[in-house]
């Protein structure tokens, strides 16, 4: 269902008007590696990740299953499709990423198997979800600790809602579900204290 201007509004300001811009940015800084690698980032709304990949020296593209969400991308190589069958040959990047995307979805396999196989072997898989110690009243506690407002505050409640209502992962849980489509747990950490979202990358096996 495609979504309604305001939500492509929403993610917009979202992405470059509150902090969650800086925890994206640290995230994409923690994941990519030191040379020069063709990047893809699955659910790339306004495309910020690309666009602070390619600042890095980094070749990106990002991808989204709802054209609303490209229409004012801060990037310009981005692309409309959906994380379960995504438009590229097998081994096409050095590292695929996911930011809020996977524990979003009633069956995470299909999308984290179609970014496996559009890395090569050796490549990573990096994805940001919520960690196991999120929750709304962990959110609620660390907005009013910040003294957060607004935007800010609305997003970081609902994001712990629709933790609850659908997956949170810790390092074990990653660790197997990586096994199953053939990726190998090589880092993780968690952001956001007191460590409300987890980061993980997983190597592409041969």
């Amino acid at each position: 269902m495609p979504l309604p201007a305001e939500d492509h509004a929403y993610f917009l300001e979202l992405q470059t008007r509150t902090g969650w811009g800086r925890t994206l940015a640290r995230f994409v800084g923690w994941c990519l590696p030191e040379r020069p690698a063709r990047v893809l980032d699955v659910g790339t709304g306004p495309a910020l990740a690309p666009a602070l990949a390619a600042r890095r020296g980094h070749w990106a593209v990002g991808v989204d299953s709802a054209p609303e969400m490209l229409a004012q991308s801060l990037h310009p190589r981005v692309a409309l499709a959906r994380a379960e069958a995504l438009p590229f040959p097998a081994g096409a990047f050095g590292l695929t990423l996911a930011s809020n995307l996977l524990y979003l979805l009633p069956d995470p396999l299909p999308a984290l198997q179609e970014m496996a196989r559009v890395t090569a072997p050796g490549g990573h898989v990096a994805v940001l979800n919520p960690s196991e110690h999120m929750s709304v009243a962990a959110a609620q506690a660390l907005a009013d600790a910040r003294g957060l407002q607004g935007l800010a505050r609305e997003t970081l409640l609902n994001l712990a809602a629709r933790a609850e209502a659908h997956f949170r992962w810790d390092a074990a849980a990653l660790e197997a579900l990586f096994a199953r489509v053939g990726l190998r747990l090589t880092a993780t950490r968690t952001a956001m204290r007191p460590g409300l979202l987890r980061w993980a990358l997983a190597e592409v096996l041969p």
